[in-house]
């Protein structure tokens, strides 16, 4: 198995991104530092460690290779951060620790996180080119004309130097929302992945998202498979990329 594949299996990252891990010299191989992206790894004999620590695959662990995560407020989607205490790693078993996460949440923002240990999977759901719907409910601090902003924020929004635009905005259809044109509850769905997305394209126009909730990644959806706030289940490549 070629050494980019065997790493992005192990859980260190998407392929792109183990091939960097390599050129750095971060890999050795039997106690030697590998950059030959060619290498293929004898999975009988062959030590691979990463920063000096050991990766295999564990074909044998019974652990999932998906699991769908509900993220409360509060948790960093993180490893490790020195500037907060709790990630989301605090609310999972010490056996996904190695697991990689297919688009982030920020601190103040809950809801769906797949989390896989297979780099490719992460890869396929978060690329750009690939268009994996992101969906959210999105709580404004007031109420708004929601079809006003919805063709606005579809145009695109231009804030810090990027233009940024939402895929599909429409009302969230909540039973607490009395009428159906102004309302502070609105259902916005992604297409792309920019940092912190939708709370700029509502601060560009001047609205303060107070709660933001990420309902569905592709095919899965919290809405229908329900979940627990600070709970996870496995799931399928099926369930989220529909084939």
């Amino acid at each position: 198995m070629r050494i980019n594949q065997f790493l992005a299996r192990c859980g260190v990252g998407a392929r792109r991104k183990v091939e960097e891990i390599i050129l750095a010299g971060r890999v050795k191989v039997n106690g030697k530092t590998l950059t030959d992206l060619s290498y293929r790894v004898d999975l009988e004999n062959d030590q691979v460690l990463v920063d000096g620590k050991t990766v295999r695959i564990d074909e044998e662990d019974g652990l999932p290779k998906i699991i769908a995560f509900n993220k409360p407020v509060g948790f960093l989607s993180s490893h490790e951060d020195k500037f907060h205490e709790k990630t989301i790693f605090d609310l999972l078993p010490k056996e996904f620790h190695k697991y990689n996460y297919a688009g982030r949440l920020d601190l103040d923002s809950r809801g769906l996180l797949v989390l896989s240990s297979d780099g490719d999977f992460i890869q396929r759901i978060t690329h750009p080119s690939n268009k994996i719907e992101k969906e959210y409910i999105v709580t404004l601090q007031k109420k708004v004309d929601w079809k006003r902003i919805a063709e606005e924020l579809r145009l695109g929004v231009r804030e810090g130097g990027e233009t940024l635009r939402a895929f599909q905005v429409t009302a969230a259809g909540l039973e607490m929302d009395k009428d159906p044109d102004n309302t502070n509850h609105l259902r916005v769905i992604l297409k792309e992945g920019k940092k912190r997305q939708i709370r700029r394209m509502f601060h560009a126009k001047d609205l303060s998202v107070i709660d933001l909730f990420r309902v569905r990644v592709g095919g899965l959806s919290l809405e229908k498979k329900k979940l627990e706030e600070g709970k996870f289940t496995s799931v399928t490549e099926k369930e989220i990329l529909g084939k």
